[in-house]
């Protein structure tokens, strides 16, 4: 599951001013190519002309959409789904994964160091 399950109802307020987007906050775009997407912005136009826009699924590298290119933005305001969020974990329990997974990477590099 994503932070946001697919099949939810993302919902928006329009968004007039573009200069009032706020980096860091999630925005609906719609864009000429991509169609519609749901992304977190952080606003490059005065410098740049663009909006970079990052996915809430990690596995997505972050990707820049040229003013022109947009029609509407959307602030997101709320979404609605039927899917139970997972349970958050400890952040105490996460480092420990972390450490338990250098250990073994360490402890597997060494074995193909004497290889």
């Amino acid at each position: 599951m994503l932070p946001i399950p697919d099949g939810s109802w993302v919902t928006g307020e329009y968004l007039q001013d573009w200069n009032t987007i706020v980096n860091g906050q999630a925005y609906i775009i719609f864009t000429l190519d991509d169609g519609i997407v749901f992304k977190i912005v952080e606003n490059l136009m005065k410098e740049h002309g663009v909006l970079r826009l990052y996915s809430l699924n990690p596995v997505y590298d972050p990707y820049d959409v040229h003013i022109q290119d947009i029609r509407e933005i959307w602030k997101f305001v709320h979404y609605i789904s039927s899917e139970l969020p997972e349970p958050a974990i400890p952040e105490n329990h996460l480092l420990s994964m972390v450490a338990r997974l250098k250990k073994d990477v360490d402890r597997l590099n060494k074995k193909v160091d004497r290889s």
